[in-house]
């Protein structure tokens, strides 16, 4: 009785605070409903900033509770993300994933290699975000909170960067947190184990001073390891142990004997480490503290670190896809609420130390932003400042071209700067009792670009009546520039032996690479359009239906420039004989190119819960992918200057050409992916959940670094590996010994072993037993 006053409390708050329903559609619409459809009503926060019923929202959203993340077994968030419509969640070791929004997958990054790194999705952690500005991205093992520190999650499907800023251009995954919700003392412990070395920990403990001051600490553990010992080596276009991985480019170790790096030496060399056997292993700690102030003010204050290694596909590995990172990383957040005053500061630092040194890095950001809420009796403005300051230390940085070739590199105190500034507003207006209409903007400045990034979005919503609700949306969100693509400066130098019929030994042709960055160049934009219909059938029945055109533009591509020099020698009749000398040289940008994509889909969710034993949920998103522009560009000769020596028998060539390097796929992004859950309570004390995430066929292609020297060779490299259709099926039994002590049993990826990712390991059948307590 307690909890459902609550509900009604915070229902009733709501609808005050927002100011986004008039009274008259109270009147229509929550008045009209019963006291269980009202203490059914979702809050969510995420899609305008403000407290609101989820039926209400004016962007696609989903909520991810932190029963039904229990329920399915979910060993952590990314594999929690799957019981929500509209992401691809796919597996790439064993615990590390590549989370996507609706796709557009490779086309938003500027790597030729194909990296589980989402640029174009915001990720935050009770409104701060995490994520990485050297070459974007989450890194999901470097979260420290776990899954049970989690109250809910709510994904936002379509750009949302006019409300969180640039990066949120497919959409916002933002996880709440939930510590010590009940007056008195506090503690949780959870205990995990199962094949594959699983192990999962995680405890806390706190205090709630009468729902007015609470102070939390939490940790979490996962151990998990690989499947597989072996690796896919570019080279030979298979699958490996350790031992037999040959390097991909052909490198010099000796210049006077033109012997060759070995991957083994090379790697020796380098102090590269791999534990063969090892996943993943994090672990992480947080402490909570909030206050409340007033009714209508609060405090709150964060600290926390972490620290992981894991196996992925990494940037610049010459040999495999897999790298290994170890991150540490630590965290302070503040945030404040002095009636419509909000304000929060944060900090984070830490490094990323990579396999290979070249893709190492050490950061230090801050970030802050302030926002007023001015309320008048149907409209609500919220304008806001934010303010970045991110701090990277990367060899592949400074003012010295780093060389990927040579095996010595050390940090230097050369940082480079990502400074920014933004303002921003947001409108929620009633005209009438049914219609809502919501509309923001957001302008960012950055140091190092002189363009500036607008973002807006434009929604409406029309609530016919309490079970039927039409909402329709536009809106256009940028990417921000990354460290990478903006202060990129290094080389690589090897030789391309070539060995003719008339030579007895090999001539050995010297190869020279600059990667280099343009400044000032646009980065890659999303345009989308989306409509809407949700219906409640009936208290029982809850069905969503959106659909969505995007077009994603302005992106960035590896281009090299080169300029090639070669003498061959003639026969007496004027033939082609043999190479007598040459050389190349080249200078690669990440520049804007004539190339993009659009999207069309359609996202759904239908929800049955015939009684209170039983509940289903069927979500999926069908969706088609097209690449428009110029998508396969290989080599382009620009121009060429030919000298003739008929004395000595020789031609000398000079020849300038372009290429990109970058190959793009319309079919690395399912055409459907989704998923299902069936939980069933037979008795009070006894839980059964089935669970099942699905995908149709993906192509994948990975283009190695080999193709640098590709246009010197004539040979070009591309790898492909097809993903086929699968369905990972799930199970989960919780068994309630008292009110504070559960064991379960889990058995994950039920239909055996099968790959989700290209050129990465194979994921196999888990069992886990376990417990929790509470108290």
């Amino acid at each position: 009785m307690i909890s459902n006053l609550h509900r009604i409390l915070l229902i009733i708050l709501i609808l005050n605070l927002t100011g986004s329903v008039s009274l008259a559609q109270v009147k229509s619409v929550y008045e009209a409903m019963s006291l269980d459809e009202i203490l059914n009503v979702d809050v969510v926060v995420t899609a305008s900033k403000q407290p609101e019923d989820l039926f209400e929202t004016p962007l696609s959203v989903t909520i991810i509770k932190k029963e039904d993340i229990s329920r399915s077994g979910a060993t952590s968030i990314m594999e929690a993300l799957r019981l929500s419509q509209g992401l691809i969640v796919r597996e790439v070791t064993p615990g590390n994933y590549d989370v996507q929004i609706r796709g557009f997958d490779d086309m938003t990054k500027n790597n030729y290699i194909t990296l589980p790194f989402n640029t174009s999705t915001l990720v935050m952690i009770d409104n701060r975000i995490v994520y990485s500005y050297f070459s974007g991205g989450t890194f999901w093992e470097s979260l420290p909170i776990d899954v049970h520190d989690i109250e809910r999650i709510e994904v936002v499907r379509g750009p949302a960067s006019a409300l969180y800023g640039p990066n949120a251009a497919t959409g916002v995954i933002h996880i709440i947190t939930s510590h010590s919700e009940k007056p008195g003392l506090n503690a949780f412990a959870s205990c995990t184990i199962g094949n594959g070395n699983s192990k999962l920990v995680n405890t806390s403990f706190g205090y709630n001073w009468n729902n007015k001051t609470k102070l939390t600490f939490s940790a979490n553990f996962t151990g998990r390891s690989r499947f597989d010992d072996m690796y896919y080596n570019w080279f030979d276009r298979e699958y490996v142990t350790m031992d037999n991985l040959n390097i991909m480019m052909d490198i010099e170790k000796n210049q006077n004997t033109h012997e060759l790096w070995t991957y083994k030496d090379f790697s020796d060399s380098l102090h590269t480490e791999y534990d063969i056997n090892r996943s993943l292993q994090k672990m992480g700690a947080n402490i909570f503290f909030d206050h409340e102030i007033d009714n209508q003010s609060n405090i709150s204050l964060t600290i926390g670190a972490q620290k992981s290694q894991c196996q992925k596909p990494g940037f610049l590995n010459f040999a495999t896809p897999l790298s290994q990172n170890n991150t540490t990383s630590y965290y302070f957040d503040s945030k404040i609420k002095y009636h419509n005053f909000y304000g929060q500061f944060n900090l984070s630092s830490g490094q990323d130390l990579n396999s290979n040194p070249g893709n190492s890095y050490k950061f230090m950001n801050a970030d802050a932003n302030f926002e007023y809420l001015f309320q008048r009796k149907n409209i609500n403005i919220r304008p806001g400042i934010s303010f970045k300051n991110c701090r990277y230390n990367s060899p592949i940085t400074y003012d010295e071209p780093f060389d990927f070739t040579l095996l010595n590199y050390q940090f230097k105190d050369e940082g480079r700067i990502i400074n920014s500034a933004a303002a921003s507003i947001l409108t929620d207006w009633n005209p009438i009792s049914k219609l809502r209409i919501i509309g923001g903007g957001r302008i960012d400045k950055f140091n190092m670009n002189k363009n500036y990034f607008v973002n807006y979005e434009l929604g409406a919503t029309y609530r016919m009546d309490k079970k039927k609700l039409f909402r329709a949306v536009i809106s256009h969100a940028n990417r921000s520039p990354f460290i990478l693509d903006t202060y990129l400066n290094a080389s690589m130098n090897f030789y391309y032996p070539y060995q003719s019929e008339s030579n007895v030994n090999p001539i050995y042709l010297p190869l020279s690479q600059n990667l280099k960055t343009k400044k000032d160049q646009k980065y890659p934009t999303n345009t989308s359009i989306e409509i809407c219909w949700r219906n409640k059938f009936s208290p029982k029945v809850n069905f969503d239906v959106e659909l969505f055109a995007q077009k994603i533009s302005n992106l960035l591509v590896s281009n090299a420039y080169r300029e090639v020099h070669t003498k061959v020698q003639l026969t007496p009749d004027n033939q082609l004989d043999s190479i007598i000398s040459g050389s190349g040289h080249a200078d690669m940008y990440f520049e804007n190119f004539d190339v993009g994509a659009r999207q069309y889909g359609l996202s759904f969710m239908l929800q049955i819960t015939p009684n209170p034993k039983y509940e289903l949920k069927f979500y999926g998103t069908l969706q088609k992918t097209v690449l428009n522009g110029i998508t396969d560009v290989r080599f382009n000769t620009t121009d060429s200057q030919i000298t003739i020596d008929e004395e000595n028998k020789t031609i000398s060539t000079i020849s300038h050409s372009n290429t990109n390097m970058t190959l793009w796929s319309e079919k690395l992004t399912p055409t459907f992916y989704g998923g299902f859950t069936l939980n069933y309570m037979p008795v009070k004390r006894l839980n059964m959940n089935l669970n099942g995430y699905f995908y149709t066929k993906q192509v994948f292609a990975g283009i190695p670094f080999y193709n640098i020297i590709a246009d010197y060779t004539g040979l070009y490299w591309n790898n492909y590996m097809t993903i086929d259709p699968y369905v990972v099926l799930n199970t989960r039994v919780i068994y309630t010994i008292k009110d504070q002590t559960k064991v379960f049993v889990s058995l994950k990826n039920m239909l055996g072993k099968h790959r989700e990712f290209g050129f990465t390991d194979q994921i196999g059948t888990t069992f886990l037993i376990g417990f929790q307590w509470s108290y």
